[in-house]
C-alpha cells in the first residue's frame, strides 16, 4: 500500500513529465491522443521504467490514462517496490482493464518532487485522507 505521507505532486518539468502533460490536452480518444501516448510509453521504455499491474486502491490513482504522482519508496519497503527502496519514483497510470490498472514507475530526481499530497488535506478531516480527492 502506498502511504500518503510519501506521496507528492509531480511538477512534470523533464521530457516524461511534459509527454504526461499533453495527453489530458485532447479530451478525447483520436488519432492524436494515442500518437501521444505511444511517444509516452516509448519514453517510459528508453529511460527504463517498470510496469506493474494492480488495482485502483492499491496505487491509489484515480482519473486515466497519463496521470501520475511522485511516491518516496520508504527506506524499509518490502513486496514490488523493495527495487526502489530509498528512492523518488514516478507513478504513471499507463493502462487499464475492468478491474485492474497498469503503472510504470522509474526513477526521478529530486527536482521533480512538489508539495505533499499531505499537506493538502484539509485540517478538519476526521477520517482517513484519500488523497485522491485533491489530485491536481
Amino acid at each position: 500500500m502506498i502511504e500518503v505521507d510519501n506521496m507528492y505532486v509531480d511538477l512534470r518539468t523533464d521530457s516524461i513529465g511534459q509527454s504526461i502533460t499533453l495527453l489530458p490536452a485532447s479530451p478525447k480518444w483520436n488519432s492524436e491522443k494515442h500518437r501521444l501516448k505511444i511517444h509516452l510509453m516509448d519514453l517510459l521504455k528508453t529511460h527504463n521504467y517498470e510496469r506493474m499491474a494492480g488495482t485502483r486502491q492499491q496505487f491509489r490513482m484515480m482519473g486515466g490514462i497519463g496521470f501520475s504522482y511522485l511516491y518516496n519508496v520508504p527506506e524499509r519497503k518490502r513486496g514490488r517496490f523493495k527495487p526502489f527502496a530509498g528512492q523518488l519514483i514516478r507513478m504513471v497510470y499507463v493502462d487499464s482493464a475492468k478491474n485492474y490498472l497498469e503503472i510504470s514507475v522509474g526513477q526521478v530526481p529530486i527536482d521533480q518532487r512538489g508539495v505533499s499530497y499531505r499537506s493538502l488535506a484539509p485540517t478538519t478531516s476526521a477520517i482517513e485522507f484519500d488523497p485522491r480527492t485533491v489530485y491536481l
